[in-house]
């Protein structure tokens, strides 16, 4: 994919974007598939990374320093957005499902996100976020939108792939 130098600039958030729609499971689990469930309002990336960071800060702290994404679920691919005087590397895949966003940063922060697609009705969209941030739960949400399920542990997924060639194509910034 040919980047333009819109795509390689860092994107500054505004001080308050607008409120992420995210459900998150009460407490982070390793057996888990999916840390919870996350519906964009569009498919404006600048907009939705920068709503989906300041709340991911907001519950759960750490610092958010890479977000995963597939390209094609999309309509602007930054390759770094600006929140609260951080910067976030934005990466994006082919390799991944459009119905998963894979957020890392330090101290080992791994948060797995079904992503509810922007024009799903309200029930539907609502039922794979719950299902999705039930920690034990493996199996996918009914009504057409899909959980992707990826273990965390055991065998090597290609998500797990994706997130180790990021981290030695260029080094890890402390």
């Amino acid at each position: 994919m040919v980047r333009s130098a819109e795509d390689r600039m860092t994107w500054v958030c505004t001080p308050e974007p607008p409120a992420a729609r995210l459900q998150l499971a009460d407490s982070p689990s390793d057996g888990a598939m999916l840390d919870g469930g996350w519906w964009p309002t569009s498919r404006d990336a600048v907009v939705e990374l920068c709503s989906l960071v300041t709340a991911l800060t907001a519950r759960r702290g750490g610092v958010i320093e890479r977000i995963m994404l597939q390209p094609d679920a999309w309509d602007r691919h930054p390759g770094r957005i600006g929140v609260g005087g951080a910067v976030v590397r934005v990466g994006w895949f082919t390799t991944l499902a459009a119905d998963l966003v894979i957020i890392t940063g330090a101290r080992d922060l791994r948060v797995d996100l079904a992503v509810v697609a922007p024009g799903t009705t309200y029930a539907v969209a609502t039922a794979t976020m719950l299902a999705a941030s039930r920690p034990a739960d493996s199996t996918r949400a009914a009504g057409g939108a899909s959980v992707p399920c990826q273990p965390r542990q055991g065998r090597l997924t290609r998500a797990d792939d994706d997130v180790a060639a990021w981290e030695t194509e260029g080094g890890h910034h402390a």
